[in-house]
């Protein structure tokens, strides 16, 4: 199977090469399994002990988890370790803890950002975009919070995060 770089055209063919390869590697792996650093910097031809190459690594790898969700593949990361596969009845979960509630958590932090700007320096047209901005926040965030409580997944969370299977 090929890898679709429609988002990443810029990129050498050996780097496309070396992205296939890795992402060939993990879809032979099952649900559940552990793909190393070591694993993976090996295959993708970065020494993750230099700096400079581990940073390239975790770029490459974050594109790398990006193509695999179209595979039905998501990474988690384990630190210091590599990346686990997750199961199928735990991508819902994840997704969930990982970014619906990031999305409201950053959005909580933006309010508290925008309500501790210094106002004094502030030309009147900044002043509007100041409180537009933060109008925005709050309509998004009271959607966000709207949205979670009335879904049939809130509502049932408990159930869901006491599942054995």
């Amino acid at each position: 199977m090929k890898v679709n770089f429609r988002y990443d055209s810029g990129y050498d063919s050996e780097y496309k090469q070396r992205i296939q390869e890795i992402v060939e590697f993990i879809l032979s792996k099952n649900y559940g399994d552990t793909i190393t650093n070591t694993e993976a910097s090996k295959i993708l031809k970065y020494n993750i002990y230099d700096e400079t190459e581990l940073k390239k690594y975790k770029n490459t790898m974050c594109r790398v988890k990006n193509f695999l969700i179209d595979y039905g593949y998501v990474l988690k990361s384990i630190v210091g370790i590599g990346y686990y596969i997750l199961k199928p009845k735990q991508i819902s979960g994840y997704c969930y803890h990982t970014y619906v509630l990031r999305t409201e958590n950053l959005l909580n932090k933006s309010a508290r950002i925008l309500s501790h700007v210094d106002t004094s320096e502030l030309s009147e047209n900044r002043m509007e975009e100041l409180n537009d901005v933060k109008d925005l926040n709050l309509d998004v965030t009271n959607a966000i919070d709207t949205t979670i409580e009335n879904s049939r997944y809130f509502d049932k969370k408990s159930f869901y995060d006491n599942l054995e299977d």
